[in-house]
């Protein structure tokens, strides 16, 4: 010690890497079914996986459970569309200031970082799709939407305003209901009962769109001989569907990834203005949909 040596351990101490820890919040429906909520398992992937290649550690925590959760994070990821009064209970409950939400709206944009994608630019490309098949006889299907998303991300106002834009808006052709694949089925069979029907379906999210498509065949309607369908989401589901389906995919699993490498940065201080990224989307051509345009 007299020569200004300190002792090895301590040496080794210092360049020690430090691990990070990171938890999931989200609602308590999240990780319910992987049919009817494989767009959260999908973000969870992503998560998984970086952090695996990071070494962080990570955890899921419901909302409900926040409260009563000892164990101790860096940081938090939230997931989905909550309400005002969850967000509440996260801030007050949580072990961490540092967030980044994967999803449509956050209550805190100055505070959160934000990853998430251009829900017009995205209901567009598939609009901008179905017309160039041929198609001007275009429905929409979808689950109820969280009533705090602006215009700009809500799926059922983005199609209405393209369709009443270019004379194409049929009101008895929009039909909103329960989430998943039974309301998905509910929601069809309320369609079909109309006199005039639609060559193609918009429809708002995967899950609805597998109990659209069995309500339809189930019904005598051929897809997509008799109605085109495209699907919203990317669900890894659609791809088993039959017809395979036709669907704009969401990019979640880099979403999930984004939301690490954010944090992330955060956490180690290495930025201190919040982030808003926007991920791309891309239209999957499958089996659902085909050309009218020469007909």
């Amino acid at each position: 010690m007299e020569m200004g040596y300190k002792p090895l351990r301590k040496r080794k101490n210092k360049t020690q890497k430090q691990t990070f820890s990171i938890v999931m919040i989200h609602n308590d429906e999240a990780f319910t079914s992987k049919v009817d909520r494989a767009f959260y398992f999908s973000i969870r992937n992503g998560i998984e996986q970086i952090c695996i290649k990071k070494k962080i550690n990570v955890f899921s925590v419901p909302i409900t459970q926040l409260p009563t959760t000892k164990q101790q994070y860096d940081g938090a990821i939230i997931f989905g569309n909550l309400t005002q009064n969850q967000h509440q209970l996260i801030r007050n409950n949580a072990s961490t200031n540092k967030f980044a939400i994967v999803g449509l709206y956050n209550p805190f944009p100055d505070e959160y970082d934000h990853i998430s994608f251009n829900t017009r630019f995205a209901v567009y490309k598939v609009l901008d799709y179905l017309i160039a098949l041929g198609h001007t006889k275009i429905g929409c299907l979808g689950a109820n939407e969280f009533s705090v998303l602006e215009d700009e991300d809500s799926r059922k106002k983005i199609f209405t305003k393209y369709m009443t834009e270019n004379n194409l808006y049929r009101d008895e052709w929009v039909i909103f209901g329960h989430k998943g694949t039974q309301g998905g089925y509910e929601m069809a069979e309320k369609l079909i009962k109309l006199d005039n029907l639609p060559t193609a379906l918009f429809v708002a999210n995967d899950p609805t769109a597998i109990g659209v498509i069995q309500a339809l065949q189930d019904n005598g309607i051929m897809i997509p001989a008799d109605m085109s369908i495209i699907g919203f989401n990317g669900d890894y589901t659609t791809e088993y569907t039959y017809p395979p389906l036709t669907t704009l995919k969401v990019n979640t699993r880099e979403m999930g990834k984004e939301a690490v490498l954010c944090l992330l940065e955060k956490i180690k201080g290495d930025r201190a203005l919040v982030k808003k990224v926007e991920i791309g989307t891309t239209l999957i051509e499958r089996k659902s949909a085909r050309s009218i345009a020469e007909q």
